[in-house]
């Protein structure tokens, strides 16, 4: 699922940089913004990899790596990048592509299969969480991790309503 993300993080990017709406052109900043964190998504993405890795040679007897990661990649990336999403369809006039449709709908199903996975490891995974003295820290990052992906499900329900909304005007 992170690699569709991340495909479509790139190709939202690249969508950015060659419209021609001058809303958008007017906002280098912003392309530049969607531009930084491709690239953190890039590097959350492999980390993310490496954290899966890390945890399976340890027979998933813990899940410090995996939740860490999820929980940046959450708030570092996914946020904001769905943030600059929603940021560009107020401002522009009309759709830049279509890939703003399946970014914002691939957003949705992301952040209800991320809750349910969470909401998973909170009830059903909770021996993993009793790993040394980090138990309270990783139940703490897992429900942050929640809160973000609620809030990532929410802005992709506006930015869907946007988009449609704009389509049909």
């Amino acid at each position: 699922m992170e690699l569709i993300d991340l495909g479509l993080d790139w190709d939202f990017f690249a969508e950015v940089d060659k419209t021609d709406q001058e809303k958008i052109l007017r906002k280098d900043e912003l392309k530049y913004l969607i531009l930084a964190f491709a690239i953190v998504g890039s590097i959350t993405f492999l980390l993310q990899l490496l954290a899966i890795y890390y945890d399976s040679e340890k027979n998933y007897s813990h899940l410090t790596y995996s939740t860490t990661m999820s929980f940046i990649s959450t708030w570092i990336e996914d946020i904001p990048q769905i943030i600059f999403a929603v940021w560009i369809a107020v401002i522009s006039s009309e759709l830049i592509s279509n890939v703003q449709y399946v970014k914002a709908s691939y957003a949705i199903v992301e952040a209800l299969l991320h809750f349910g996975v969470s909401i998973w490891q909170l009830c059903c995974k909770s021996e993993k969480f009793k790993y040394k003295r980090n138990s309270n820290c990783l139940k703490t990052l897992l429900v942050l991790d929640l809160i973000g992906g609620i809030l990532i499900l929410c802005a992709s329900v506006f930015l869907l309503i946007e988009l449609l909304f704009d389509n049909f005007n």
